[in-house]
C-alpha cells in the first residue's frame, strides 16, 4: 500500500525517484525505531515503578521501625517514671520505718531500764541506808547485809548470766575462762578464785581472775 502510494506521487510529478525512496526509508525507519522508542519507555517506566514502589516499602518501614521506638520511649518513660515513683515510696518508706525504730528503740531503752529499775530497786533504795550504816558503825557484821544483795543475784538469773567459778574456790586453770594474775601459770595448775568471772549462752563476758594464793598471801 505505501509503494502505491509513493508510485501515485511519483506520478504526479511532485518528486523524483529519489526522493521518493528516501522518504519512504526515511518513513520506515520512523516506523521502526517508534516502537524501540515505547519499549524502552516503557522499560523505564517500570523501572522506575519498582523503584518507586521499592522506595514506598522502606519508607513503611521506617515508619514502622520510628512507631515501634516511639512506643519503646512511652514504655521506658513509663518505666522510669514508675521507678522513680517507688523510689520515693520506698524512701518515704525507709524514713518512716527509722522513726519507727528510733521510737521503739526509745521505748524498750525506757522499758529495759524500768525493768533494770524494778529488779534493782530494793539494792537502789538500801544502798543509801548501807552506807550510811557502815560508816557509822563500822564494826557492823557483813554478813547482816548481804541480804539486800538478793535482787542483784535474782536480775542477772533472770538475764541468763552465769558466773564462772566461786570466790576463794580452788580449780585447775582454764585460761579459756580464767585471767591469771602472773603469765607463768599454766593449763590445769590448781589456782584460786580471787574474782568471779560472768559468761551468757556460751560466749565469756568477763574471765574470772585467778591467782597462786589467796588474798592475804594464804592457801
Amino acid at each position: 500500500m505505501i509503494a502505491d502510494n509513493l508510485l501515485d506521487i511519483q506520478g504526479m510529478g511532485m518528486f523524483s525517484l529519489e526522493s521518493v525512496l528516501v522518504i519512504a526509508i526515511g518513513f520506515l525507519a520512523l516506523l521502526l525505531i517508534i516502537p524501540a522508542i515505547s519499549a524502552a519507555i516503557a522499560a523505564k517506566a517500570d523501572l522506575e515503578t519498582k523503584k518507586l514502589e521499592l522506595a514506598l516499602s522502606q519508607i513503611e518501614l521506617l515508619e514502622a521501625e520510628l512507631k515501634a521506638t516511639r512506643q519503646n520511649y512511652l514504655d521506658l518513660e513509663q518505666k522510669l517514671h514508675q521507678l522513680l515513683s517507688e523510689k520515693t515510696a520506698l524512701h518515704q518508706e525507709g524514713l518512716r520505718l527509722h522513726e519507727e525504730l528510733q521510737q521503739q528503740r526509745l521505748e524498750l531503752t525506757d522499758e529495759i531500764r524500768s525493768s533494770t529499775f524494778e529488779q534493782l530497786q530494793t539494792l537502789l533504795t538500801n544502798y543509801p541506808s548501807i552506807h550510811q550504816m557502815v560508816r557509822v558503825k563500822p564494826e557492823l557484821p557483813a554478813k547482816n547485809l548481804l541480804s539486800m544483795f538478793t535482787s542483784l543475784d535474782n536480775l542477772l538469773y533472770k538475764w541468763g548470766y552465769e558466773q564462772i567459778g566461786k570466790p576463794w574456790e580452788q580449780v585447775p586453770y582454764n585460761p579459756q575462762i580464767h585471767q591469771p594474775d602472773t603469765a607463768d601459770i599454766t593449763e590445769d595448775e590448781l589456782v584460786y578464785i580471787r574474782f568471779v568471772g560472768y559468761q551468757h549462752q556460751g560466749r565469756i563476758l568477763v574471765p574470772a581472775k585467778v591467782s597462786r594464793t589467796l588474798p592475804g598471801g594464804g592457801r
